[in-house]
């Protein structure tokens, strides 16, 4: 942690996910659980909840999904996040993030996965909500309790996208975030182990080689694992209008219950 402080330095700004999810969202949410900006633990592994205990760091309040940060203003960024609607909208510190020109995701050994949810909002992505809004209770630093109002997330069917099959009408699916990018390079053979093929859509083996040749990501080996790193803005400037098209070729396919019956595997 203190080595990525560094790297930033005193005028970057550092964050990381800190959600206080232990399991998805509306199982969460039916425990009534309270959540403490400042002491509910995060679960999103030992480096984030570590983060989140250095003195300096903040967090966003928002009751399932917030963020850490530290740096110089970062609570522009991480400021009224319990008041939007959706955990990665436009307002709050997704959001935030993706409209900045310096913004960029450190993938140390493991695939992208928050900020795809936020470009899932922006794309409208089907079955990506539960119909009703949820009420959480909410302590700020101030130790003052508030409720948060909040849409709640699928569970799994919100993680698969339909794309191209090799042959036929029906999609092909695949995981969002190899969709996306398949990074590191194990992805590659845990999602042929899943059964996925992507023959129908070749895009997704090459993405990776052409944002590297773009400049888009850099990667490096580190001992058995890869660090990558991605330029977030141009990469969202590619990805969802792409997207956007996949999801209106096949809109009636992206139905919750179908989808679900599937089983599609996910890793």
């Amino acid at each position: 942690i203190g080595a990525l402080q560094e790297a930033v330095g005193s005028d970057g700004r550092l964050l990381m996910p800190a959600n206080s999810l232990l399991i998805d969202m509306a199982t969460h949410i039916e425990k009534s659980e309270v959540f403490d900006v400042r002491r509910s633990p995060s679960h999103v592994g030992l480096i984030p909840e570590m983060f989140r205990r250095r003195e300096g760091v903040l967090r966003s309040c928002h009751p399932t999904n917030s963020v850490a940060g530290w740096g110089r203003d970062v609570q522009s960024l991480l400021s009224g996040h319990e008041n939007s609607s959706t955990p990665f909208g436009h307002d709050t510190p997704y959001g935030r993030l993706a409209t900045r020109d310096d913004a960029y995701i450190l993938m140390i050994d493991t695939h992208l996965m928050s900020v795809l949810h936020h470009l899932q909002e922006r794309v409208d992505f089907p079955n990506l909500f539960l119909p009703d809004e949820a009420q959480l209770t909410t302590v700020g630093y101030d130790g003052t309790p508030r409720v948060v109002t909040t849409k709640v997330m699928r569970s799994r069917v919100p993680y698969f996208v339909a794309i191209p099959p090799a042959s036929g009408d029906e999609p092909d699916w695949a995981i969002i975030h190899d969709y996306a990018l398949m990074f590191p390079g194990r992805r590659e053979t845990e999602a042929k182990r899943l059964g996925y093929q992507f023959d129908g859509f070749p895009l997704l083996h090459r993405r990776r080689s052409e944002f590297e040749s773009a400049g888009i990501l850099k990667t490096k080996k580190l001992h058995r694992g890869e660090i990558g790193l991605l330029h977030l803005k141009p990469f969202l400037e590619i990805i969802q209008p792409e997207l956007e098209d996949l999801i209106e070729r096949y809109r009636p396919y992206y139905d919750a219950d179908r989808i679900a019956a599937m089983k599609l595997p996910y890793s």
